[in-house]
């Protein structure tokens, strides 16, 4: 009986070679196959995820927040890029580019502050562009009882605060103070002004109720949902508002760039541009 349960030991022990062995080389192709994908970050060997897009960085005026973030993934698509978005006063953006240098393109709410960039010799001249306008408004809360049907409204006793970006700096409040100078409104209220920092913030500071009105943009009107325009400001009695946008010189992808401000310029940009309320600025032929 011992040699008879000597070789059926044997035989179980011969029996679990070949598992072991296929066991063993799905292991290995497991761990192939786990080293393949640290590496290359894909789980078909030999196919890498191919290069990263160049990433764009786009200091961009706050009242283009709305448009810019709509137009960004089909412009990542048809361009290969990746946006990266800093949005704020245009005052401080350009103080920012000056100071760092490290934005791609700019697109500011005038011409003035594109031009301090430019005197600091960081613009790409040949891809600046004076791309968009846009009107002023004044806004109250949608049930206020507030009406504004001229400039010298503002000055009523009813209007006790009015929001501004700030007057001194910010493009929308320099372009409202310039409307209420002309219409010679602008010492009677002056003392009313809650300044702010930028041209949402203005529109917030109404819809929080820290303010009665604010003159904003049509646009920031537009996609606002707690206010109603109270009165629009004529062509003719409000200064002109132009957008400028450039390419940035000394960056690593001012090709791209440039291709960047072109395609905002082009049917594509335009349209969506005009869907937001903006008035696009034709190219002189």
């Amino acid at each position: 009986m011992y040699p008879l349960i000597y070789n059926a030991r044997a035989r179980r022990k011969d029996d679990l070679r070949p598992t072991l062995e296929v066991t063993m080389r799905r292991v290995s192709r497991r761990l192939v196959l786990l080293c393949l994908i640290a590496v290359t970050g894909s789980t078909a060997p030999g196919f890498g995820a191919g290069p990263a897009p160049a990433e764009i960085s786009f200091y961009a005026a706050a009242s283009l927040r709305d448009v810019l973030q709509d137009l960004a993934p089909r412009c990542e698509s048809a361009l290969g890029v990746r946006l990266v978005f800093n949005f704020g006063a245009s005052n401080d953006l350009a103080r920012q580019i000056i100071a760092a240098s490290k934005a791609d393109i700019f697109f500011s709410a005038d011409e003035d502050w594109m031009n301090r960039v430019a005197w600091a010799g960081l613009v790409d001249s040949a891809s600046r562009r004076s791309l968009l306008s846009n009107r002023l408004v004044v806004v109250g809360l949608r049930d206020t009882p507030l009406r504004i049907e001229e400039p010298e409204d503002l000055g009523s006793e009813t209007v006790r605060r009015i929001a501004l970006a700030n007057p001194e700096a910010v493009p929308a409040g320099k372009y409202a103070k310039a409307w209420l100078e002309k219409t010679g409104v602008w010492d009677s209220v002056r003392e009313r002004v809650v300044p702010s920092l930028d041209v949402r913030a203005a529109l917030a500071a109404v819809e929080s109720g820290v303010a009665d009105v604010a003159v904003v943009y049509r646009t920031d009107a537009g996609v606002a949902k707690k206010v109603r325009v109270l009165f629009e400001v004529p062509e003719t009695q409000g200064p002109h508002i132009s957008y400028a946008v450039a390419a940035l010189s000394g960056r690593p992808s001012l090709d791209l760039a440039r291709g960047l401000v072109a395609w905002l310029a082009g049917p594509d940009g335009a349209a969506t541009f005009e869907r937001y309320e903006f008035i696009v600025q034709r190219a002189p032929a």
